[in-house]
């Protein structure tokens, strides 16, 4: 289960409802920071047997394990609810009984309804943002105390997430192999321009001594090897468009 280490700015979640705020990036399509959670002070820490209560009136299932944990000095209760035979994981703050993460499907739980967004209108935002049109599934959770839906959408046959703010629609992040989607039109360089472009990445001093060209998801890339006074490196070139994708040194 996700620990609470972050817990520094304003946004609570509290059951039946949530209050976050982050900032506005212009548009729902625009990458916005990752919510994150301010504690609130409070007298009252709660007991293991209200975490479970908080647990199961959340989830609407029946709690299978609850420990205490602490991280960073911030005392929480983990707490496991089976739902139908689907296990959900809370981390519940000891401190006021904020729930602060939550995994597993909430689409499925009654405590969806809290969330701000609903489902279509976070996909619509993450088609936007990766201009997709087909989702494969959505799940909501919650992080550092806040709503979130992850969008999956097939990206070269790998699924491949956009984050939704619950709260306000705003794109939280977005898996890298997005950019995969886009089509690889033109020729492709010549072995020989991979290969200067590969000396002049590492050193003039270079030398060749393996090439390939293969296509992984969807691109066609030149693997090279190379060898600079006795140390080997491995270079990987966009075939198409001369980035150069790796540089690693053996």
């Amino acid at each position: 289960m996700k620990k609470p280490l972050v817990l520094t700015l304003a946004g609570v979640l509290a059951i039946g409802g949530t209050s976050a705020a982050l900032a506005s990036t212009g548009g729902s399509n625009q990458v916005a920071t990752e919510p994150v959670l301010t504690l609130q002070s409070s007298n009252s820490p709660i007991t293991e047997q209200d975490a479970k209560k908080i647990a199961e009136d959340f989830i609407g299932g029946k709690v299978t394990d609850i420990e205490k944990d602490t991280d960073d000095g911030v005392v929480y209760y983990e707490v496991e609810v089976d739902l139908n035979g689907e296990d959900y994981d809370l981390d519940i703050l000891e401190e006021n009984g904020q729930i602060i993460d939550a995994d597993g499907n909430l689409l499925r739980t009654d405590a969806s309804s809290s969330a701000a967004i609903s489902q279509e209108d976070a996909e619509a935002a993450a088609k936007e943002a990766v201009s997709m049109d087909t989702v494969i599934k959505t799940d909501l959770e919650i992080e550092n105390g806040q709503y979130v839906y992850e969008v999956e959408f097939n990206v070269n046959g790998d699924g491949e997430d956009v984050k939704v703010n619950g709260e306000t629609g705003e794109i939280i992040s977005i898996d890298d192999d997005f950019n995969l989607v886009v089509q690889q039109d033109g020729e492709l360089i010549s072995a020989e321009e991979a290969k200067a472009i590969a000396i002049k990445e590492v050193g003039d001093q270079s030398n060749v001594t393996e090439i390939d060209l293969d296509t992984d998801d969807g691109l066609s890339i030149y693997e090279l090897e190379l060898n600079v006074n006795g140390v080997e490196y491995d270079v990987d070139i966009n075939a198409v468009t001369k980035e150069v994708i790796k540089v690693e040194k053996d």
